[in-house]
């Protein structure tokens, strides 16, 4: 009984703590940066604000996510740039398990090199994109 008092007293101080500074912390089933909250849901990742209770976007991606609630934690608001490349990472993505499949299926040799090379571009894009959207996050 005291052990669960101290236990539960020390998590209170270390999560007042994670309040003041932009470290992400998972609580229950949420990622929660100083006031901001990302929140999987089925068709992605929700993002709220908790200080003015409102959700500000839903994002396909969880490292779209993290860049943006890391962001509007220090007060920065890059919610458009960001989802501007989680379009085009989307894009990439898609093309990529459009051109894996293309491969399972096509007979043709010709095509096949297309379809490889096409894949490798998608891929090379993708990774490219998932740069930028580290460098928003760890910035």
């Amino acid at each position: 009984m005291n052990s669960e008092y101290i236990a539960r007293q020390l998590d209170e101080i270390v999560n007042k703590g994670l309040e003041s500074v932009p470290i992400p912390h998972q609580k229950g089933n949420s990622i929660r940066i100083k006031h901001i909250v990302v929140r999987k849901s089925p068709k992605g990742y929700l993002i709220y604000n908790a200080k003015e209770n409102r959700q500000v976007v839903r994002t396909e991606f969880k490292s779209t996510a993290l860049a943006i609630a890391k962001n509007l934690a220090v007060g920065k608001d890059v919610v458009e740039k960001v989802m501007s490349l989680e379009t085009k990472m989307s894009k990439h993505y898609n093309d990529a398990i459009f051109y894996k499949n293309s491969l399972k299926t096509t007979t043709d040799p010709f095509k096949r090199d297309i379809r490889e090379t096409r894949l490798d571009i998608a891929l090379a894009e993708s990774d490219r994109v998932r740069n930028i959207l580290d460098r928003y996050i760890f910035s």
